[in-house]
């Protein structure tokens, strides 16, 4: 046998769909001749591949959408969708628990283009949407962890064709059939990624979609208890998927901007949920990513998937700070804090670093110093990032934090006008947020982030930066003077009760200020 020959199941479905395509537009609907070769295919295989069980499923579906009145009727159109929903279960019986999830990706988007018109809003899609959250949390009892082959070939695009033939004009093809997550989602997939992975993306899909409907059917609740329902039905669902490719999925998409999906929600509603979302992944606690489980998943994936949890911990903390709620942001700290994730993560880089010299010891107070110690480390030799993005995405991070320390706030006090401002830091720096040994590797990773974005100027003799050489008493704490230039207009604005006789001298406050601040 040929190892390089073509697979004749391969060749026979790239034929049929592209067959399939030109009697579809030429305006044929019944599919039959297809169907009855690919039923019995289907039959006679232990585990059918997905794409023949996507292109079996689509020629039934199309051809019940262009007989009777299934296009115009919108309570035929769901009974359509419920029929495709049930086919996918029957033909998937025979494969693995991911598997038999992944398979209901097109169910997710044809209930997505129902509720896009908001006529098909009726008991009948929320139930078929809520059975398809039940049989994917039945699926999820038995584990879906395991780590599988990529599987989106060819056969997959030709596949996304067949089903998106009657959409044509909407554009790609992966966002018409994953039309609920990122276009970094999509990417992944379209390289070619796991059917595990896959799978978590249609949890998270039919999440999202569901907790839309929240919103669609309790626009009548007050807020407050909009909220409660909100919370409740996401905490429900979580707790049911409890797969890691689900929460990665997730994960990410709260590291975007905005959600995908901003035509099905208000701008306001939008905000609610991603701040629902960002407080159940931070405060819910992931017993199955614990030991023993946990551990069955591959180091990396669990590595990165904590990094990403850092990162939206993070995000969370500066989204309700600048909303003014810091009891929130500090229930954010103590939920990190009280979390068995970070613990897993310094674990994992103690047994990285088990052969090499001592290391700092770590500072999981919140998760930029935690992040700020993984870049250190990374600095020194030890593989934390798998991806230069992730890196990115830590570098900003600690940089954002950084400025925030480092600008100070004018904060008049009193009615004392001959009384000098009092400057003050942003956020509270503590001498215990320094870490061990030589700073100089702090400097590089951070000071040279800030001088990029020009947000930071250090003083120097001679036109360069010195450092003090010599021995140094360890308890004695690091400074470093920092000039940030006030423009004029600004100090303006928060003295505007100020006449111009008040004995305010401006002239001073347009000149350069040294602040003296915590070398971190």
């Amino acid at each position: 046998m040929n190892p390089n020959a073509p697979d004749p199941f391969q060749t026979m479905l790239k034929e049929s769909v592209h067959r399939f395509l030109a009697e579809y537009r030429k305006g044929a609907t019944d599919f039959s001749n297809f169907g009855s070769i690919f039923s019995r295919l289907l039959q006679n295989l232990p585990d059918p591949p997905l794409e023949f069980v996507w292109f079996y499923s689509a020629l039934t579906f199309h051809s019940a959408k262009l007989t009777g009145t299934a296009q115009d009727d919108s309570s035929k159109r769901v009974s359509v969708v419920k029929e495709l929903f049930q086919l996918l279960v029957s033909c998937s019986s025979p494969c693995g628990e991911p598997k038999r999830i992944a398979m209901l990706a097109p169910v997710i988007c044809e209930l997505y283009c129902l509720v896009l018109d908001k006529k098909s809003l009726n008991p009948e899609v929320e139930s078929l949407l809520e059975g398809l959250v039940c049989y994917s949390s039945i699926c999820c009892g038995a584990g879906l962890e395991e780590e599988d082959a990529g599987f989106a070939g060819s056969g997959f695009s030709d596949v996304l064709h067949a089903w998106t033939v009657d959409k044509i004009g909407i554009g790609d093809e992966l966002r018409v059939v994953f039309p609920m997550v990122s276009d970094g989602v999509r990417k992944a997939i379209r390289m070619g990624c796991g059917v595990g992975y896959l799978a978590g993306v249609v949890m998270c899909e039919a999440l999202l979609l569901r907790l839309c409907f929240k919103f669609w059917l309790g626009s009548g609740s007050s807020r407050m208890e909009l909220e409660k329902d909100v919370r409740d039905s996401a905490i429900h669902m979580i707790n049911g998927f409890r797969s890691f490719w689900f929460l990665d999925t997730l994960l990410k998409m709260l590291l975007e901007p905005n959600f995908p999906f901003t035509s099905l929600l208000s701008s306001e509603d939008e905000a609610l949920l991603q701040e629902v979302l960002h407080d159940v992944v931070i405060r819910l606690g992931y017993p199955f990513l614990e030991p023993p489980r946990g551990i069955q998943l591959a180091e990396k994936h669990l590595k990165n998937l904590i990094l990403t949890w850092l990162l939206v911990v993070d995000t969370a903390i500066h989204s309700v700070r600048e909303k003014g709620n810091q009891a929130r942001a500090f229930s954010y700290i103590n939920a990190f804090s009280e979390s068995c994730l970070p613990s897993q993560l310094i674990k994992w880089v103690s047994i990285q670093t088990i052969t090499r010299q001592k290391i700092s010891k770590p500072d999981a107070s919140t998760p930029v110093t935690l992040l700020r110690w993984l870049l250190i480390l990374e600095e020194q030799g030890v593989r934390v990032f798998d991806c230069d993005i992730l890196k990115l995405q830590v570098k900003a991070v600690i940089c954002k934090s950084k400025v925030e320390c480092v600008l100070p706030e004018l904060k008049p006090e009193g009615k004392n006008l001959d009384e000098k401002p009092r400057f003050s830091s942003s956020e509270d720096v503590r001498e215990e947020d320094k870490f061990d040994g030589d700073v100089e590797m702090t400097d590089s990773v951070e000071t040279a982030l800030l001088r990029a974005d020009g947000m930071m100027k250090t003083t120097a003799t001679n036109g360069t930066r010195k450092r003090k050489e010599g021995t140094q008493d360890e308890e004695e704490p690091y400074f470093k003077f920092v000039k940030n230039h006030f423009h004029e207009s600004s100090v303006r604005e928060k003295c505007s009760c100020m006449g111009k006789d008040d004995g305010f001298n401006r002239s001073e406050m347009d000149n350069s200020v040294s602040v003296k601040i915590w070398k971190m």
